[in-house]
């Protein structure tokens, strides 16, 4: 979440509205400080929803990975288990069952290997960057009573700064985690042909302070799989040479529950030996509303007893490791309402069709206009289901993807633009995340929509060449088109929005200097 600051006494004046058939909310209602006086449920709820209002529409987010609508029994289940406090075991004892179950399932969906070899374990968090941050602290732990027993000293002796090491396309929890707890970040700068970890440079990186690589199952920058199967082989003839085991995390906060449904060849799991631990998030392609992580290690000894807390003070001896303590149970329930009613059978089927819906978003950019979206994800190979694209450089527009995206969020869609990491941040994209919901109609009406405001802004800056191309491009491989009065009411809108207020004057100013913004813009990790 992000950080929150205290306001200035000046801004501590500031109240907040209400609807005026509330006759008892005759007062005005500090907006950052407690009211004196009490008002009715029904008064604070109108506040609150009047705010709420503006928020965007969850399932018009296409930045986001996150699952925004779960069907009515899953939600009732969840609802009526909010109350119960999961570190609550000797109360809730069923609940943590449920858990036990669902660590189970996740461990023979991944290939842990059976309990008379170790045995897998993992926990429920509260989400993937917590997931991480314990995957990490296990990788540290191994490492130092690793040294510790080369040394001849106590782990607490070795003094010596471990090293992780990943490429520039991690979640921002994996720097958090090396910040955090002192760990030195190895970091494999990304490319304008690879957006990936590059295995050799990886490899060059290892030595005898390294706690581990971090692998990942889908980037968030372009979707894209790192070649987990080569890493490991790379790693073994390390190991066969030097002497070296240098374990992998797998970061699978979306792929985790994509690959083993739609691409159960591809070896990224347990099956490879250096895999020790991997995370997913429950509340992604889990399918789970937020927030809910998992994490679970190939055998007990990969997760050291000393990072394990025994409690007893709420009523029986519980091992815990988690960063934080209390949380709801209703999150694990949906979890396992979901492994219970989708079984394989519905998973598969549901990633299948988001992964055959973004390769037809892929497709059907590529050819909206000849040469001009180039798309960055890799939808024809092992991939999460999005779609990262530009606007052609070679094309020389007067607009940019800040533009064209502001425009597109006039007709509600919530569409991220962000440069990519490290020697490719000169690169700026589009991300269309394909969630369950998001159906093959409502991609169809997207991709009318980008036609149109690409059209727009062809027209506003003088790309006429531009704008006949897009006209042409209402083709019949798109069976569910907007009409054409929808067209000319979004025209007209645009048109009505320049006029009056206009608003795109300081953006059409800024777009002189593309080169220019495209430097201002910041590599952001934490889209998710």
């Amino acid at each position: 979440m992000s950080l929150s600051s205290h306001v200035s006494d000046q801004s501590a004046k500031a109240t907040i509205g209400h609807l005026a058939r509330f006759v008892e909310v005759s007062h005005d209602t500090p907006k950052h400080k407690m009211p004196e006086r009490t008002m009715t449920g029904q008064a604070a709820a109108s506040i609150i929803r009047s705010e709420l209002r503006l928020d965007g529409n969850p399932n018009l987010n296409l930045a986001s990975f996150v699952t925004t609508e779960v069907d009515r029994e899953c939600l009732d289940l969840m609802i009526e288990n909010l109350n119960k406090n999961l570190a609550d075991t000797s109360q809730y004892g069923h609940s943590s069952e449920i858990q036990d179950r669902c660590v189970n399932i996740l461990a023979d969906l991944f290939h842990a290997p059976p309990d008379n070899e170790g045995g897998a374990v993992g926990t429920a968090t509260i989400g993937s960057s917590e997931a991480i941050m314990l995957g990490g602290l296990a990788l540290k732990w191994r490492w130092r009573a690793q040294q510790a027993a080369r040394q001849g000293k106590k782990p607490e002796e070795i003094t010596t700064r471990c090293n992780l090491i990943f490429s520039a396309a991690v979640h921002v929890s994996v720097l958090k985690l090396c910040r955090y707890f002192d760990i030195d970040a190895r970091i494999i700068p990304l490319e304008h042909n690879r957006y990936t970890l590059d295995i050799d440079q990886a490899i060059s990186q290892c030595d005898e302070n390294s706690c581990g690589v971090v692998a990942i199952l889908g980037t968030t920058l372009t979707g894209e799989f790192e070649d987990i199967k080569r890493l490991n082989n790379a790693l073994l003839k390390l190991k066969a040479k030097k002497g070296l085991d240098i374990p992998i995390h797998v970061d699978g906060a979306s792929g985790a529950m994509v690959a083993p449904f739609v691409f159960p060849d591809v070896e990224w799991d347990f099956r490879l030996e250096q895999v020790r631990s991997i995370n997913t998030s429950g509340h992604k392609y889990g399918l789970v509303l937020p927030g809910l992580g998992w994490i679970i290690w190939r055998r007990k000894e990969d997760l050291p007893e000393d990072l394990i807390f025994h409690v007893n003070y709420l009523g029986v001896d519980e091992a815990t490791f988690n960063l934080n303590f209390s949380r709801s149970a209703a999150s694990i329930i949906g979890q396992y309402y979901q492994f219970l009613c989708l079984g394989v059978e519905g998973y598969t089927r549901i990633m299948q069709l988001a992964v055959d819906n973004a390769k037809y978003l892929a497709e059907s950019l590529t050819s909206m206009s000849e040469g001009l979206l180039i798309v960055h994800s890799q939808n024809d190979k092992p991939s999460l289901p999005m779609i990262a694209f530009s606007l052609n450089p070679a094309k020389s527009l007067k607009f940019n993807e800040t533009t064209f995206v502001h425009w597109l969020r006039e007709r509600g869609w919530i569409v991220p633009v962000y440069t990519l990491a490290a020697n490719a941040s000169d690169i700026t994209v589009c991300r269309i995340v394909v969630r369950e919901n998001f159906t093959r109609n409502i991609a169809s009406m997207l991709l009318e929509d980008i036609r149109l405001v690409l059209v727009a802004l062809a027209d506003h800056h003088g790309h006429q060449d531009l704008v006949a191309s897009l006209k042409a491009a209402r083709d019949d491989q798109h069976q569910h088109r907007r009409s054409k009065q929808h067209a000319e009411r979004v025209a007209q809108m645009i048109q009505s929005n320049q006029e009056v207020g206009g608003n795109h004057g300081d953006v059409k100013k800024a777009d002189k200097t593309g080169k220019e913004k495209k430097d201002k813009h910041r590599t952001v990790h934490t889209i998710c």
